[in-house]
Protein backbone atom coordinates (compact mmCIF):
# COMPACT_ATOMS: atom_id res chain seq x y z
CA UNK A 1 0.00 0.00 0.00
CA UNK A 2 3.01 2.27 1.16
CA UNK A 3 4.28 1.60 -2.60
CA UNK A 4 1.08 2.67 -4.36
CA UNK A 5 1.52 6.35 -2.61
CA UNK A 6 3.06 8.54 -5.04
CA UNK A 7 2.63 12.03 -3.54
CA UNK A 8 3.17 13.16 0.48
CA UNK A 9 -0.55 13.13 1.01
CA UNK A 10 -1.06 10.20 -0.28
CA UNK A 11 2.09 8.58 1.54
CA UNK A 12 0.08 9.77 4.95
CA UNK A 13 -3.22 8.28 3.90
CA UNK A 14 -1.54 4.67 3.94
CA UNK A 15 0.53 5.22 7.31
CA UNK A 16 -2.89 6.16 8.58
CA UNK A 17 -4.98 3.09 7.20
CA UNK A 18 -1.85 0.32 8.00
CA UNK A 19 -1.61 2.01 11.26
CA UNK A 20 -4.37 1.52 12.46
CA UNK A 21 -5.70 -1.56 10.39
CA UNK A 22 -8.27 -2.83 9.83
CA UNK A 23 -10.18 -0.13 12.29
CA UNK A 24 -9.20 3.35 10.31
CA UNK A 25 -10.03 1.60 6.97
CA UNK A 26 -13.76 1.06 8.72
CA UNK A 27 -14.08 4.59 9.66
CA UNK A 28 -15.35 7.22 7.29
CA UNK A 29 -13.69 9.69 4.72
CA UNK A 30 -14.02 12.33 7.06
CA UNK A 31 -12.50 10.72 9.85
CA UNK A 32 -9.94 8.99 7.81
CA UNK A 33 -8.80 12.11 5.79
CA UNK A 34 -8.36 14.15 9.17
CA UNK A 35 -6.43 11.17 10.48
CA UNK A 36 -4.10 11.57 8.05
CA UNK A 37 -4.21 15.26 7.82
CA UNK A 38 -5.30 15.67 4.33
CA UNK A 39 -8.15 16.54 2.04
CA UNK A 40 -11.26 13.96 1.51
CA UNK A 41 -10.53 13.98 -2.13
CA UNK A 42 -7.04 12.89 -1.43
CA UNK A 43 -8.11 9.43 0.44
CA UNK A 44 -10.46 9.07 -2.30
CA UNK A 45 -7.79 9.73 -5.04
CA UNK A 46 -5.74 7.36 -3.36
CA UNK A 47 -8.44 3.85 -3.33
CA UNK A 48 -8.70 5.02 -7.00
CA UNK A 49 -5.21 4.48 -7.14
CA UNK A 50 -4.99 0.87 -5.44
CA UNK A 51 -8.24 -0.15 -7.17
CA UNK A 52 -11.27 0.81 -5.49
CA UNK A 53 -13.18 3.89 -7.47
CA UNK A 54 -15.49 3.79 -4.08
CA UNK A 55 -14.89 4.16 -0.75
CA UNK A 56 -17.81 1.34 0.07
CA UNK A 57 -15.73 -0.87 -2.16
CA UNK A 58 -12.73 -0.57 0.30
CA UNK A 59 -14.58 -1.31 3.04
CA UNK A 60 -16.03 -4.19 1.79
CA UNK A 61 -13.12 -5.66 0.69
CA UNK A 62 -11.10 -4.97 4.05
CA UNK A 63 -14.33 -6.50 5.80
CA UNK A 64 -13.88 -10.03 3.49
CA UNK A 65 -10.00 -10.04 4.19
CA UNK A 66 -10.62 -9.70 7.80
CA UNK A 67 -13.18 -12.20 7.92
CA UNK A 68 -10.89 -14.74 6.17
CA UNK A 69 -8.37 -14.44 8.62
CA UNK A 70 -10.85 -15.24 11.67
CA UNK A 71 -11.20 -18.74 10.11
CA UNK A 72 -14.37 -20.93 9.31
CA UNK A 73 -14.90 -24.08 11.45
CA UNK A 74 -13.62 -25.96 8.37
CA UNK A 75 -10.18 -24.06 9.14
CA UNK A 76 -10.43 -24.45 12.84
CA UNK A 77 -11.17 -28.15 13.50
CA UNK A 78 -7.47 -29.27 12.90
CA UNK A 79 -6.37 -26.16 14.79
CA UNK A 80 -7.58 -26.95 18.22
CA UNK A 81 -7.20 -30.38 17.58
CA UNK A 82 -3.51 -29.60 17.48
CA UNK A 83 -3.47 -27.43 20.23
CA UNK A 84 -4.88 -30.53 22.60
CA UNK A 85 -1.85 -31.76 24.42
CA UNK A 86 -1.34 -35.56 23.16
CA UNK A 87 -2.94 -37.94 25.92
CA UNK A 88 -4.81 -35.14 27.92
CA UNK A 89 -8.38 -35.57 29.35
CA UNK A 90 -10.30 -33.23 26.62
CA UNK A 91 -12.72 -31.95 29.12
CA UNK A 92 -10.11 -31.11 31.76
CA UNK A 93 -8.36 -29.21 29.24
CA UNK A 94 -11.67 -27.87 28.06
CA UNK A 95 -12.78 -27.02 31.42
CA UNK A 96 -9.20 -25.36 32.44
CA UNK A 97 -8.64 -22.99 28.80
CA UNK A 98 -12.24 -21.55 29.60
CA UNK A 99 -11.18 -20.37 33.23
CA UNK A 100 -8.28 -19.42 31.90
CA UNK A 101 -10.08 -17.08 29.33
CA UNK A 102 -11.82 -15.56 32.16
CA UNK A 103 -8.98 -14.93 34.33
CA UNK A 104 -6.80 -13.09 31.12
CA UNK A 105 -10.32 -11.33 30.38
CA UNK A 106 -10.80 -9.55 33.63
CA UNK A 107 -7.36 -8.70 34.00
CA UNK A 108 -7.67 -7.07 30.55
CA UNK A 109 -10.59 -4.90 31.37
CA UNK A 110 -10.65 -1.24 31.54
CA UNK A 111 -12.80 -0.31 34.06
CA UNK A 112 -13.67 3.11 32.11
CA UNK A 113 -15.58 1.12 29.38
CA UNK A 114 -17.54 -1.03 31.66
CA UNK A 115 -18.59 2.58 33.06
CA UNK A 116 -19.46 3.65 29.30
CA UNK A 117 -21.23 0.57 28.18
CA UNK A 118 -23.24 0.49 31.63
CA UNK A 119 -24.24 4.28 31.79
CA UNK A 120 -25.52 3.81 27.98
CA UNK A 121 -27.51 0.74 29.06
CA UNK A 122 -29.13 2.45 32.56
CA UNK A 123 -30.11 5.49 31.48
CA UNK A 124 -33.72 5.76 31.16
CA UNK A 125 -33.79 8.36 28.76
CA UNK A 126 -32.39 5.54 25.94
CA UNK A 127 -34.11 2.52 23.93
CA UNK A 128 -32.35 -0.39 23.65
CA UNK A 129 -32.16 -2.45 20.77
CA UNK A 130 -30.21 -5.52 20.48
CA UNK A 131 -28.57 -7.51 17.49
CA UNK A 132 -26.77 -10.98 16.68
CA UNK A 133 -25.51 -12.72 13.83
CA UNK A 134 -25.64 -16.29 12.92
CA UNK A 135 -23.64 -17.86 15.82
CA UNK A 136 -24.65 -14.47 18.52
CA UNK A 137 -28.27 -14.49 18.45
CA UNK A 138 -28.98 -16.76 21.07
CA UNK A 139 -26.56 -14.05 23.07
CA UNK A 140 -27.81 -11.04 22.15
CA UNK A 141 -31.68 -12.72 22.78
CA UNK A 142 -30.74 -13.67 26.17
CA UNK A 143 -29.25 -10.21 27.06
CA UNK A 144 -32.53 -8.35 25.90
CA UNK A 145 -34.88 -10.82 27.75
CA UNK A 146 -32.62 -10.13 30.96
CA UNK A 147 -32.68 -6.58 30.27
CA UNK A 148 -36.22 -6.17 29.43
CA UNK A 149 -36.73 -7.47 33.16
CA UNK A 150 -34.62 -4.77 34.84
CA UNK A 151 -35.98 -1.14 32.56
CA UNK A 152 -37.99 -0.43 29.74
CA UNK A 153 -37.40 0.14 26.07
CA UNK A 154 -35.90 -2.77 25.26
CA UNK A 155 -36.23 -4.71 22.17
CA UNK A 156 -34.73 -7.73 20.11
CA UNK A 157 -33.97 -7.33 16.32
CA UNK A 158 -34.55 -10.58 14.85
CA UNK A 159 -31.84 -11.04 12.26
CA UNK A 160 -32.78 -12.00 8.42
CA UNK A 161 -30.97 -12.32 5.59
CA UNK A 162 -29.77 -9.01 4.58
CA UNK A 163 -30.96 -7.74 7.66
CA UNK A 164 -34.88 -6.00 7.75
CA UNK A 165 -34.44 -2.12 7.37
CA UNK A 166 -37.35 -1.32 9.12
CA UNK A 167 -35.60 -0.90 12.68
CA UNK A 168 -33.67 1.73 11.08
CA UNK A 169 -36.29 3.82 10.47
CA UNK A 170 -37.00 4.50 13.86
CA UNK A 171 -33.27 5.09 15.13
CA UNK A 172 -32.09 7.95 16.43
CA UNK A 173 -30.34 9.83 19.01
CA UNK A 174 -31.93 8.29 22.15
CA UNK A 175 -31.46 4.74 20.49
CA UNK A 176 -28.11 2.40 21.57
CA UNK A 177 -27.67 -0.44 19.46
CA UNK A 178 -26.52 -3.57 21.21
CA UNK A 179 -24.15 -5.98 19.08
CA UNK A 180 -22.84 -9.30 19.39
CA UNK A 181 -20.37 -10.08 16.50
CA UNK A 182 -17.82 -12.70 16.96
CA UNK A 183 -15.64 -14.61 14.55
CA UNK A 184 -16.14 -15.02 11.68
CA UNK A 185 -17.44 -11.26 11.47
CA UNK A 186 -20.49 -10.93 9.19
CA UNK A 187 -19.95 -7.69 6.62
CA UNK A 188 -24.00 -7.81 7.17
CA UNK A 189 -23.90 -6.87 10.44
CA UNK A 190 -21.05 -4.20 10.14
CA UNK A 191 -23.24 -2.27 7.66
CA UNK A 192 -26.37 -2.34 9.85
CA UNK A 193 -23.82 -0.72 12.16
CA UNK A 194 -22.99 1.93 10.15
CA UNK A 195 -25.89 2.73 8.97
CA UNK A 196 -27.20 2.46 12.55
CA UNK A 197 -24.53 5.10 13.68
CA UNK A 198 -25.46 7.54 10.47
CA UNK A 199 -28.68 8.35 12.31
CA UNK A 200 -26.95 8.87 15.65
CA UNK A 201 -27.57 5.73 17.30
CA UNK A 202 -24.86 4.72 19.94
CA UNK A 203 -23.32 1.31 19.48
CA UNK A 204 -22.80 -1.12 22.13
CA UNK A 205 -20.26 -4.28 21.15
CA UNK A 206 -19.68 -7.46 22.25
CA UNK A 207 -16.85 -9.09 20.63
CA UNK A 208 -14.06 -11.20 20.95
CA UNK A 209 -10.17 -10.51 21.64
CA UNK A 210 -9.42 -9.77 17.94
CA UNK A 211 -11.88 -7.69 17.86
CA UNK A 212 -14.83 -7.10 15.36
CA UNK A 213 -14.52 -4.05 12.29
CA UNK A 214 -17.55 -2.93 14.39
CA UNK A 215 -15.12 -1.59 17.14
CA UNK A 216 -14.08 0.60 14.93
CA UNK A 217 -17.29 2.70 15.18
CA UNK A 218 -18.29 1.72 18.49
CA UNK A 219 -19.09 4.16 21.94
CA UNK A 220 -17.99 1.01 24.17
CA UNK A 221 -16.77 -2.21 23.48
CA UNK A 222 -16.58 -5.68 25.69
CA UNK A 223 -14.09 -7.60 24.41
CA UNK A 224 -13.81 -11.93 25.12
CA UNK A 225 -10.34 -13.88 25.72
CA UNK A 226 -11.30 -16.96 23.63
CA UNK A 227 -10.72 -20.59 24.98
CA UNK A 228 -10.64 -21.97 22.08
CA UNK A 229 -11.40 -26.14 22.06
CA UNK A 230 -13.48 -27.04 19.11
CA UNK A 231 -13.93 -25.58 15.50
CA UNK A 232 -17.21 -23.22 16.77
CA UNK A 233 -15.02 -21.04 19.29
CA UNK A 234 -16.43 -20.79 22.56
CA UNK A 235 -19.07 -18.17 24.29
CA UNK A 236 -18.35 -18.78 27.98
CA UNK A 237 -16.47 -15.68 28.49
CA UNK A 238 -19.22 -14.01 26.73
CA UNK A 239 -21.90 -14.93 28.44
CA UNK A 240 -19.89 -14.08 31.69
CA UNK A 241 -19.73 -11.29 30.42
CA UNK A 242 -23.51 -10.53 29.95
CA UNK A 243 -24.49 -11.60 33.73
CA UNK A 244 -21.67 -8.95 34.52
CA UNK A 245 -23.09 -6.35 32.59
CA UNK A 246 -26.87 -7.20 34.10
CA UNK A 247 -25.41 -6.72 37.25
CA UNK A 248 -24.00 -3.83 36.83
CA UNK A 249 -27.30 -2.11 35.17
CA UNK A 250 -29.09 -3.63 38.60
CA UNK A 251 -26.60 -1.16 40.76
CA UNK A 252 -27.21 1.38 38.67
CA UNK A 253 -30.42 1.82 40.11
CA UNK A 254 -31.61 -1.17 42.28
CA UNK A 255 -35.02 0.53 43.59
CA UNK A 256 -36.29 0.72 39.94
CA UNK A 257 -35.07 -2.66 38.91
CA UNK A 258 -37.04 -4.09 42.53
CA UNK A 259 -39.75 -1.79 41.08
CA UNK A 260 -40.08 -3.38 37.68
CA UNK A 261 -39.37 -7.05 38.91
CA UNK A 262 -42.18 -7.16 41.46
CA UNK A 263 -44.79 -5.53 38.83
CA UNK A 264 -43.57 -8.18 36.71
CA UNK A 265 -44.82 -10.77 39.69
CA UNK A 266 -47.93 -9.44 39.85
CA UNK A 267 -48.69 -10.06 36.48
CA UNK A 268 -47.16 -13.42 36.14
CA UNK A 269 -49.58 -14.02 38.76
CA UNK A 270 -52.77 -12.32 37.84
CA UNK A 271 -51.65 -13.81 34.16
CA UNK A 272 -51.72 -16.93 35.80
CA UNK A 273 -55.43 -16.40 37.84
CA UNK A 274 -56.97 -15.24 34.63
CA UNK A 275 -55.66 -18.23 32.64
CA UNK A 276 -57.07 -21.14 35.34
CA UNK A 277 -60.60 -18.96 34.80
CA UNK A 278 -60.36 -18.97 31.01
CA UNK A 279 -59.99 -23.02 30.89
CA UNK A 280 -62.97 -23.56 33.77
CA UNK A 281 -64.92 -21.44 31.51
CA UNK A 282 -64.25 -23.05 28.55
CA UNK A 283 -64.57 -26.35 30.59
CA UNK A 284 -67.87 -25.28 31.68
CA UNK A 285 -68.70 -24.38 27.93
CA UNK A 286 -68.17 -28.32 27.09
Amino acid sequence: MRNSASSGGERKVAAALLDGYPFHALSTVEALAKRADVSNPTVLRFLTKIGFPRFADFQAAVVMEVQKQAGSPLQQIDASRSETPEGANLYQTSLRRQAEALRLTAEAVVPAEVDAFVALLANPRHRIQCLGGRYSQNLSRRFSRQLAQLRADVLQIEPQPGFHHEPLLDMGPRDVLVMFDYRRYQPDLFAFAQLARETGTRICLFTDDTRSPIAGIAHAVMSAKEGLISPFGSRIVATAQIETIIAAVVEADRLAARQRLERIEELRIRLAELTRLAENRTGMDE
